[in-house]
């Protein structure tokens, strides 16, 4: 077996320490979760990984991170896979929601940790909203021409509704809300209210 070199070891640390937190926060919660746990499960030492996440807070807010980005991988698809910004807008939207009440950890912790999570999504959540935002913006400006003025806002706007959303689902379908969003995004940034391919009366 070919050994691989310290470079690519020490490289390989941070995700290890974020396996295994995700495994701790999946077995006890986010609460009892503590550094002297991730430790023990990642096989290394608290020193180590007291070396790449200096608190539990930065542990946690590294592995909030981590998994947004599958939330932002299917915004990206859809955005890839639509031609029209409304519809990326809709496809990329009912991904998230969906994923969120798939995605085992989130599903856990928003109903026996709650309070816990909460603040890594609203209070302290500006690293998590500033990059969704950075994502969008970036997707819907390679889409279609739209009010330069407005794009930031109405990104920063979108992304924090989604996450009221995933935090407290609305009693519409989620196919139902995406498309809403997507309707009142698109319309606020083009100007265009008539879904493609639909003529105005």
């Amino acid at each position: 077996m070919a050994l691989r070199s310290p470079s690519v070891a020490a490289a390989d640390t941070p995700a290890r320490i974020l396996d295994a937190a995700f495994g701790c926060v999946s077995n006890v919660g986010l609460a009892r979760t503590t550094v002297e746990d991730v430790a023990r499960t990642a096989g290394l030492s608290r020193q180590t990984i007291y070396r790449y996440f200096p608190s539990k807070d930065h542990l946690v807010l590294a592995l909030v991170l981590r998994e947004e980005e599958q939330f932002l991988d299917g915004v990206r698809s859809a955005f890839a896979a639509e031609r029209e910004l409304r519809d990326a807008l809709e496809r990329g939207i009912v991904f998230c929601l969906r994923f969120a009440r798939e995605h085992p950890l989130l599903d856990r912790l928003l109903a026996t940790d709650q309070e816990t999570l909460l603040p890594y999504l609203t209070t302290r959540g500006a690293p998590v909203i500033a990059r969704a935002r950075d994502v969008l913006i970036s997707s819907i400006r390679r889409k279609a021409w739209v009010r330069s003025a407005l794009v930031e806002g109405a990104a920063d706007m979108l992304v924090r509704a989604i996450i009221s959303h995933v935090l407290s689902p609305a009693d519409r379908p989620p196919e139902q809300v995406a498309r809403e969003f997507a309707s009142i995004v698109t319309t606020a940034l083009t100007g265009d209210d008539e879904p493609a391919g639909r003529a105005t009366p």
